[in-house]
């Protein structure tokens, strides 16, 4: 906090001490367009002042942009890799993402159903006191997720005995299973890909 009123101050010294020593070409231009001179001096301070503080700690905001472009970039590209990861897995390697994914966000007895005969429901889990039933959709993006599959996960909330109904996809719902769901009280996730 010194260093950087010590370089205000700095700033401030150099604004009032530039005109008077320099005559700069501010107040030159003012006064040589009829400004009064009296009027001249401060307001040739004021842009003075604004100009030095403007470009006074151009490399630390370069610096600053670079180290967010940067950040930007990485994120991107873990962005992307994770996208790629999530959209080649095979829908059961999706099923234990998805359990994984529920496990990292505190769910416990996370376990997913037999590949056949699962009744609707791929995952369940417990959090807390309440027990929760996934279904799970790894489609293509562009290849929404219909109302058979929120009909299945509320068929499946009620065999299972769960509190709650979630469907994780990897693509997006149309507005049918998202009026439905909101009707039937189950979830709708979307994976981030």
């Amino acid at each position: 906090m010194k260093k950087r009123f010590l370089k205000l101050l700095a700033y401030l010294l150099a604004a009032v001490l530039i005109p008077f020593a320099l005559e700069t070409p501010v107040m030159r231009a003012l006064r040589a367009g009829g400004f009064p001179a009296e009027y001249a001096l401060p307001l040739s301070l004021v842009i003075t002042a604004v100009v030095l503080f403007c470009f006074a700690d151009r490399k630390r905001l370069r610096a600053g942009r670079l180290r967010r472009r940067a950040a930007h970039a990485a994120w991107r590209e873990q962005e992307r890799l994770r996208s790629s990861y999530v959209l080649n897995l095979t829908p059961y390697e999706y099923e234990e993402y998805v359990a994984d994914e529920l496990r990292r966000e505190g769910f416990t007895d996370v376990d997913t159903t037999p590949k056949s005969g699962d009744f609707g429901a791929d995952v369940l889990a417990t959090d807390g006191n309440r027990r929760v039933c996934v279904q799970c959709k790894r489609y293509a993006p562009g290849h929404p997720v219909g109302v058979k599959a929120v009909q299945e996960i509320y068929s499946a909330r009620d065999y299972y005995g769960c509190d709650d109904a979630y469907i994780y996809t990897t693509s997006d719902y149309t507005r049918a299973a998202v009026e439905m769901a909101a009707e039937l009280g189950v979830i709708l996730v979307r994976s981030q890909i």
